[in-house]
């Protein structure tokens, strides 16, 4: 993304997180995943998954990003923050991913 500002990037975020479930097809039932992932495990992800979204987050940002996307996304951003410890927050940036456990890539 070509901004920088966490509000920014959010709505751009739900945007395609909406446009990428109505371009699938996905059905009332299937819910998005979301996970925090290092780059190898966003790796790992791509190859079991198919559509998976990613949004890179700066380590400042990611607590800052999850309160936005909280308010849309309810339940999947707070189980990433309950799990969340800010003291091992990495030095790192960290992906935001988005994807849907029932649809597998094979």
């Amino acid at each position: 993304m070509a901004s920088n500002d966490p509000k920014v990037q959010a709505k751009v975020f739900l945007y395609e997180l909406n446009n990428t479930r109505h371009e699938y097809g996905f059905s009332a039932t299937e819910e998005w995943t979301l996970d925090l992932a290092t780059n190898n495990q966003k790796k790992d992800l791509e190859n079991k998954y198919y559509p998976l979204l990613s949004l890179t987050i700066a380590p400042e940002n990611i607590i800052g990003m999850l309160d936005l996307l909280q308010e849309k996304l309810g339940t999947a951003v707070a189980n990433i923050r309950d799990n969340l410890n800010p003291k091992k927050i990495s030095k790192e940036s960290v992906n935001l991913l988005a994807y849907c456990t029932g649809r597998l890539k094979y």
